[in-house]
């Protein structure tokens, strides 16, 4: 589950007066950027985000996302080669069977399922057991503001290509479902401090978060540091601008911004200037192992 909160995170607790979560301004010659650490469901209380966030989207040459959302025209999904059932133990099989019995999911249609579809399936019932929405999401937030406003909306990826992620993980997504599965009775508490290390923008509990999802190299690689090395060379080269000598904000999930080849550290590397904007404050709490 550790490993599906960093892909959503690649979810409430107490209300707090106010929330920062982190952000960074990225210049370089006339290009400037915000940079904001998202996640990708939440809830009501979230919000409003800091008036610095929306009043820059607001004066802005348009908002910069992993993927444009809306641009869902022609997706395939590659055919699978095996279902859950297929990659899980007997034992595995019960303790899946126990979950969706929990969430109000068809345990026998998850077996039937590829991996990945069904570890997404567990992990979005489970955060909407524990209150959280994807349409409170800080991406659809801030696409709305943007569609509302009239500004520009510019992916770093395509949808197609984040399914095709997912989809040729091995074994279909084998790694993303036993996770789910393993982590399931410690995932409840792991959220509500994630949510709260966002809220406080907390760097380092959200890099000791960072540090407990224990994905595989061959994943990490894949869903980290190849795509932040990927934005970093397109928002460089600002080919995918329609004003290059700008000023764009740019939302993508938090854990891309912090850690070793951050997306941060890689603009940096290609000569931007980076000044931290968010206040850290500490989130005071614990996640359980």
């Amino acid at each position: 589950m550790t490993r599906l909160l960093c892909l959503l995170a690649t979810l409430l607790i107490s209300p707090l007066s106010y929330a920062e979560p982190l952000y960074w301004q990225a210049s370089k010659g006339k290009l400037n950027l915000l940079l904001v650490g998202s996640v990708h469901v939440g809830d009501a209380d979230m919000y409003p985000l800091p008036s610095a966030i929306t009043t820059f989207l607001q004066h802005s040459d348009g908002l910069i996302l992993e993927a444009d959302i809306r641009n869902q025209q022609n997706i395939q999904y590659p055919r699978a080669d095996k279902v859950s059932q297929d990659v899980l133990t007997q034992s595995q099989q019960k303790e899946l069977l126990g979950i969706a019995n929990l969430l109000n999911l068809n345990g026998q249609q998850l077996l039937q399922t590829p991996p990945w579809a069904s570890a997404l399936a567990i992990q979005m019932k489970q955060l909407e057991y524990l209150g959280y929405q994807a349409k409170d999401g800080v991406d659809l937030r801030l696409l709305s503001q943007a569609v509302s406003e009239g500004k520009p909306i510019i992916g770093l990826e395509t949808l197609q290509f984040q399914i095709d992620l997912l989809t040729q993980q091995n074994n279909d997504g084998e790694e993303l479902l036993t996770d789910a599965i393993e982590q399931f009775d410690h995932s409840e508490n792991t959220t509500h401090c994630l949510i709260k290390s966002w809220k406080r923008g907390d760097i380092a509990k959200l890099n000791e978060f960072a540090t407990l999802t224990e994905m595989s190299p061959e994943f990490e690689q894949a869903f980290i540091h190849q795509r932040n090395q990927d934005w970093a060379e397109k928002l460089a080269k600002e080919d995918i601008l329609p004003k290059k000598q700008g000023n764009y904000l740019v939302v993508v999930g938090t854990l891309h911004l912090i850690g070793e080849s951050s997306l941060i550290s890689l603009l940096q590397d290609q000569g931007f200037t980076i000044t931290q904007r968010s206040k850290s404050r500490n989130a005071n709490c614990e996640f359980k192992y």
